[in-house]
């Protein structure tokens, strides 16, 4: 199984109401640009509200083809345009972690398998409007991310900036 069919597989987990072809809301916007085609994006409102899941989530989570061959990059995405406590974005991004891994467990048999063989990289990113709080930043530069077993710092671009979620998926 490729990673298109996996992608596809990935689609079926979801409502399809809630596949999205952009990333943007709350007065921010990421731009797509330099985005892997063979992608998924699910807005996690609506995919929660859908399946009647009242814990914290982040907007969307893209699933998209990584800077290798042969692995999938899982980037969860949080928009603030305003101010925000780095406490609530960590609990936002990780309830978004623990939604992706549900999704990898309802997968058949052979989708499994093809994660398997896949190096996974989880990307959280926090997309900011205004400028940042000193003691965020410094609570943001410690916060992690726990996901399949690792623990992920938060990355973060601002809101509008061209070519800001390829920037962050390149390093």
């Amino acid at each position: 199984m490729g990673l298109k069919e996996l992608l596809a597989e990935i689609k079926e987990q979801v409502n399809q109401e809630c596949l999205s072809n952009s990333c943007s809301g709350d007065g921010c916007r990421v731009h797509l640009t330099d985005v892997p085609s063979d992608s998924a994006i699910v807005n996690l409102e609506c995919e929660f509200e859908q399946q009647k899941i009242n814990t914290k989530r982040c907007d969307y989570v893209l699933f998209c083809a990584g800077d290798t061959q042969n692995s999938l990059s899982v980037v969860l995405i949080e928009l603030k345009s305003g101010t925000f406590k780095t406490s609530g974005v960590a609990d936002q991004l990780q309830g978004a972690a623990d939604f992706v891994v549900e999704v990898f467990r309802k997968l058949s048999e052979p989708a499994i398998e093809a994660l398997k063989a896949l190096k996974i990289t989880c990307i959280p990113v926090l997309f900011y409007g205004r400028g940042i709080d000193k003691s965020q930043r410094y609570k943001l530069e410690r916060a992690k991310i726990r996901f399949l077993s690792q623990n992920i710092a938060i990355k973060r671009s601002k809101c509008g900036q061209a070519k800001n979620l390829a920037l962050v998926l390149k390093g």
